[in-house]
């Protein structure tokens, strides 16, 4: 088996550590994040007591589903 080369490992850790910021900045600002969800943009609200769930903010009223 073929190993990774160690700057696709570290480039992999650098991109998880800044989600996890944003994740806990949006909470601390309460802020919306935007993340890609089955090909969609979708937003979601932090939680302010458990920054590991997300939960979607309803759509708009009048707004359609595809």
């Amino acid at each position: 088996m073929k190993t990774k080369p160690q700057w696709i490992i570290q480039a992999d850790e650098a991109l998880k550590r800044a989600a996890r910021r944003a994740r806990e900045l949006a909470a601390r600002t309460r802020t919306p994040l935007h993340v890609m969800r089955d090909g969609q943009v979708v937003k979601l609200m932090p939680s302010l007591h458990d920054e590991a769930v997300l939960r979607e903010e309803p759509a708009p009223y009048g707004a359609r589903k595809p």
